[in-house]
């Protein structure tokens, strides 16, 4: 009987909606922080403005306050710069793809921050599009890909 209570109150505890629709979300920020990440792994630039080799400062993730954000640095022979770039998730309207994968986003609500040869991050402007990277090869999947783990992700935040 005292088995049963225990597996009774466990089960309640997992089952319960709050933990359900937490569950749902973890599931659905990393399904999409994933894709992400794997655009960003293919590609060699994140952005076009910026000369040197790409490496990844801090893959992109989704805080507890709903806000992805994604550090990358580029290295050249004469300089380094750190570019953030951060959004509430809720803001994402779409997917763009041209040259870049690109989320484009509500009311310039993308930050660019942006760091030179080791000073601190700056926000140095505002704006309506998160570039996630240009993978290599091309490929159309990465654009599907994505926007089927958004829709499964706006979901839960709207």
């Amino acid at each position: 009987m005292k088995k049963f209570l225990i597996l009774a109150v466990i089960t309640a505890f997992y089952l319960h909606p709050s933990n359900v629709f937490a569950q749902k979300k973890n599931k659905a920020e990393r399904a999409f922080v994933t894709e992400l990440n794997t655009v960003l792994n293919k590609s060699e630039k994140q952005d076009g403005d910026y000369e040197g080799v790409m490496t990844i400062d801090s893959a992109f993730a989704i805080n507890a306050a709903g806000v992805l954000a994604v550090t990358v640095k580029y290295t050249s022979d004469s300089s380094i710069t750190r570019v953030r770039l951060a959004a509430p998730v809720s803001s994402i309207q779409k997917v763009l793809y041209d040259l870049y994968l690109i989320l484009e986003c509500a009311d310039e609500q993308v930050q660019l921050s942006e760091s030179k040869n080791g000073a601190p991050l700056k926000e140095v402007s505002k704006g309506s599009w998160f570039r996630v990277g240009a993978p290599l090869p091309e490929n159309i999947m990465y654009r599907v890909r994505v926007e089927k783990a958004l829709k499964q992700l706006l979901a839960i935040y709207k």
